[in-house]
């Protein structure tokens, strides 16, 4: 019987038996199988079985769903694939996956993406990508010069009331 086993520490051991048709996944409790992660959806996806198939679909969460590192709306899942939902890793285990297959993927280190390099930050900057566009101070100016206009009527209106009246 094929199973879903999570990986992340702090939630290692727990599983959970793909025997209903369909199974939800999320961080509630109403879910079939709850992930109780902050970067788990409420109801991150539900697993399918359609024949022999293991068919995964994302439910609109917010950090994603991922098989091997690739994102997903809805793919099929194979045995000893990794399943991510938001940072939570879990394994697809069943009755296919052979105990090589097991032990490749414990000897397998996973290459985590590092983001941006600072080089690359550096060219970003320079090519005027839309993220480092320079501000506009127009409102500052606007604010400064009516700042000036209204101290300027204050000073003669004090001037006025003091030595002409």
């Amino acid at each position: 019987m094929p199973r879903l086993v999570v990986l992340s520490e702090g939630l290692t051991g727990r599983s959970h038996e793909l025997k209903a048709e369909k199974t939800t996944i999320g961080r509630v409790e109403d879910n079939t199988f709850q992930i109780p992660d902050p970067s788990v959806s409420s109801h991150h996806c539900e697993v399918l079985l359609k024949g022999s198939d293991i068919v995964i679909r994302d439910l609109d969460s917010t950090n994603g769903t991922f098989i091997n590192g690739q994102q997903i709306t809805e793919a099929t899942l194979k045995p000893s694939q990794i399943l991510r939902l938001g940072q939570v890793e879990v394994r697809l285990e069943g009755d296919q996956a052979t105990s090589a297959q097991k032990k490749m993927t414990l000897d397998h280190t996973q290459v985590v993406p590092q983001g941006i390099k600072m080089d690359e930050l550096g060219q970003l900057a320079k090519s005027g990508s839309p993220g480092f566009e320079k501000k506009s101070n127009k409102g500052t100016k606007i604010f400064i010069t009516v700042a000036i206009l209204v101290g300027v009527l204050i000073a003669g209106g004090l001037i006025y009331v003091l030595f002409l009246s």
